[in-house]
């Protein structure tokens, strides 16, 4: 028996053999000319423009559930605010099981359905659960939004391997910009849509829309190979300026109490919407407006540098963020409300891009932040609706706030942290090291 020491005498058979079995598991690619002959050459990353067309019908269909759930909870089964904040608790914790359980399941079921057969599934069980609504009863949405939460939990990931997997560089952070311009657009798109519905009494038909959405991002999976391609490391280990280490650590506290924010926003918004008497068919695009603002926030956060490196840029999102969902809460017209919704989006689209951007500045080889990340942003999920919860019990609507705040402010402190320890040392740090992405 060969040693690894030993080379292994293989016959041209056997080469061809093994790369028939590499092309079928897509690991490589085979082209036949004119005369028979294989070719066999490296796995292409998904197109872009498929990946895209997927990733914006997909997160339209998730928009729609989870920006509009709460409406539809209020509108078509009467939801209290409890309720929709219980809703809200189940929701995020399905999330943050699924996801952190993703990476397992995901290598186990691959040992049979490559993944872009496992996205099919996916897309077929979340086509098949949407009608459930139409039985009228409250159980019904219950159940498309607890296994809308975890197909979600399950797809995303596969979708950003795809994006991420054959590309580096340039190109990458190119294909992670529109990314996310595109699912960020997608999700405000939802809450448009679905506007016309609320004159009616059957608004829980939203819920029912994503079925024909995944079906049709469906067809885009063809262009995908069977199996994203291996990583690709260009080779050349970036240098970054030593401030962007503890700028990435600050974000990892701050991007999960920005999703704290919206956990506690987006059940109570409706409420807040409707004591301002706005007519029933524009509570979903007013409340559309952070998301919208969003889009064209992150746009400039991707295409500007000036923020680059600057602490005062994670202070700004975070002070929107907070500042922008006290005063939607208390709004008492609709221009005020406006105005609130769209400093929460500008600060949401900051601590998210930073968040981004600095990751992928200084890499994630020293953390394996995977399913743990993800779980985080799931409790920030979920610690949004249990502080309101927590306010509502307290008694009055100023508690809701000041609960939600409190805690937000209880996150934060980790970032400040990081901030004080930067100052302390800046002087004393040594140039950084070149750090592989």
């Amino acid at each position: 028996m060969p040693t690894e020491s030993e080379p292994q005498n293989l016959s041209i058979a056997d080469i061809e053999r093994q790369l028939e079995r590499l092309a079928a598991k897509g690991e490589l690619i085979r082209e036949v000319d004119a005369h028979g002959e294989s070719t066999f050459s490296a796995a292409k990353p998904a197109p872009l423009p498929a990946l895209l067309v997927l990733t914006f019908l997909c997160s339209l269909g998730t928009g729609s559930l989870w920006t509009g759930l709460p409406f539809v909870a209020e509108h078509d089964f009467n939801f209290t605010k409890v309720e929709n904040l219980w809703l809200a608790i189940a929701d995020a914790t399905v999330y943050v099981v699924v996801a952190y359980f993703s990476g397992p399941l995901l290598r186990a079921v691959q040992r049979r359905l490559s993944p872009r057969g496992v996205l099919v599934a996916l897309l077929v069980v979340q086509t098949l659960i949407c009608p459930l609504p139409l039985m009228g009863s409250v159980w019904g949405v219950i159940a498309t939004a607890l296994g809308t939460s975890a197909v979600a939990a399950t797809l995303w990931p596969v979708v950003e391997s795809y994006l991420s997997s054959g590309r580096h560089g340039h190109q990458l952070r190119h294909s992670v910009g529109l990314f996310n311009i595109v699912w960020t657009s997608a999700v405000a798109a939802g809450l448009f849509m679905m506007a016309p519905l609320f004159a009616t009494q059957y608004t829980r038909l939203a819920i029912v829309a994503i079925g024909p959405c995944c079906l049709l991002s469906a067809l885009c999976l063809p262009w995908f190979p069977s199996k994203p391609p291996p990583h690709l490391d260009d080779g050349q280990a970036p240098i970054v300026p030593p401030v962007y280490r503890p700028l990435r650590d600050a974000t990892r506290s701050l991007l999960p109490t920005s999703y704290l924010l919206i956990g506690a926003l987006g059940p109570l918004l409706p409420y807040a919407i409707a004591k301002l008497s706005v007519a029933a068919a524009w509570q979903t695009p007013l409340a559309a407006t952070w998301l919208s603002v969003r889009v064209f926030a992150m746009l400039g956060m991707w295409r500007l540098r000036f923020w680059h490196g600057k602490w005062a840029t994670l202070a700004l999102g975070a002070a929107l963020m907070s500042g922008g969902f006290f005063v939607a809460m208390v709004a008492g017209t609709v221009p005020t409300l406006i105005a609130a919704l769209a400093a929460f989006g500008v600060g949401h689209s900051i601590l998210y891009y930073a968040s981004l951007y600095y990751a992928m500045s200084v890499g994630h080889g020293e953390v394996d932040a995977g399913g743990h990340f993800e779980a985080l942003i799931g409790a920030g999920y979920i610690m949004g609706p249990l502080a309101s919860l927590a306010g509502v019990w307290i008694g009055g609507e100023m508690s809701v706030q000041w609960c939600v705040l409190g805690v937000a402010a209880l996150a934060s402190m980790l970032a400040a942290r990081e901030w004080l320890r930067w100052r302390r040392n800046r002087h004393t740090t040594a140039p950084s090291a070149p750090v592989k992405h």
